[in-house]
């Protein structure tokens, strides 16, 4: 396989100058991650929330994508969220770094139900080493580097045993995979990502929650991406369960919970797509929830499951 990484690195490449749209990354810890892909979510979990991802998809695979993410959001007054999203994603020669402001507004909608509208805004910065790829046909491209703006929305509907999410993260056309100088890049993109994400919790034992969830990912042109998960909470601490990625993954994921808000999780994914059989992607995350006893519309209860 590594003989072979050249050359599958330019595929990439050119599969990227194909479509000329930014694809949000995946993640398999999405529901601990939710911030990334639905303002909504901010403010949820507690009045100051944390976290760090690492993804290293295709390992051994030279140019395999390579994501890390940093968030973090609070409760500023009453109903009101914000928070910060900090993603950089690499891709064989392209390489971006996106920087979010977030804010939501909740709105009771019952004694335990709750409605979180959100909107992202900012900017990304980008560069593509495309002059050293290497491509099928040997053909050669300028490098280019630049910066662009991003808008999208979300809803995040929840109580104390269920929620629902949709969201639009990246509404606005990006220049990154732009090939022709003519083309236009201003407005709405052609190539929207929308989620919708949803999961439950249900009590299995005194000392067993069963949780399971999933997430949807649809954008014109190419095939919907379902996730499908079944994780179980033993005790409040251990945390373990299986995913399966319609068409691309499984997976298999393990956390620890320190002290009711210090999460470690790791998931490994095997792919089974014609990519290869041997193909393995690595995700670590941490996450800190601090509760400082905020009033305002957000639920308060001592142990948040998603």
């Amino acid at each position: 396989m590594k003989k072979l990484t050249p050359i599958f690195s330019g595929f990439i490449l050119l599969f990227s100058l194909m479509i000329q749209a930014q694809q949000t990354p995946h993640y398999t810890q999405y529901m601990y991650n939710m911030q990334t892909i639905n303002p909504g979510y901010v403010g949820a979990r507690a009045d100051l929330s944390l976290s760090v991802l690492n993804r290293s998809q295709w390992v051994g695979v030279e140019g395999a994508p390579k994501t890390t993410t940093f968030s973090v959001n609070g409760r500023a007054f009453d109903g009101v969220g914000f928070g910060v999203t900090v993603i950089n994603d690499k891709l064989g020669l392209a390489e971006s770094t996106n920087i979010n402001l977030d804010a939501s507004y909740t709105i009771v909608t019952s004694q335990y139900g709750r409605l979180s509208l959100g909107l992202k805004g900012g900017i990304t910065t980008f560069n593509n080493n495309l002059s050293e790829g290497i491509t099928p046909d040997n053909d050669v491209y300028a490098s280019t580097n630049g910066s662009y703006p991003n808008v999208g929305v979300g809803a995040f509907y929840y109580n104390e045993r269920f929620y629902l999410g949709l969201s639009a993260p990246y509404l606005l056309k990006t220049p990154q995979f732009r090939i022709d100088e003519a083309d236009n890049t201003s407005g709405l993109s052609e190539n929207i990502n929308y989620f919708a994400t949803a999961g439950m919790r249900f009590e299995l034992t005194n000392d067993i929650l069963f949780k399971p969830s999933t997430l949807i990912k649809y954008a014109p042109n190419l095939p919907v991406s379902i996730d499908l998960n079944t994780n179980f909470l033993y005790k409040d601490q251990i945390e373990f369960g299986l995913s399966y990625r319609y068409n691309d993954s499984a997976s298999a994921m393990f956390a620890l919970i320190l002290n009711e808000n210090f999460r470690i999780g790791y998931t490994y994914d095997h792919t089974l797509t014609d990519l290869g059989n041997n193909l393995g992607s690595h995700e670590i995350m941490l996450h800190l929830d601090l509760d400082f006893k905020k009033k305002g519309r957000w639920l308060h209860h001592t142990k948040c499951y998603f």
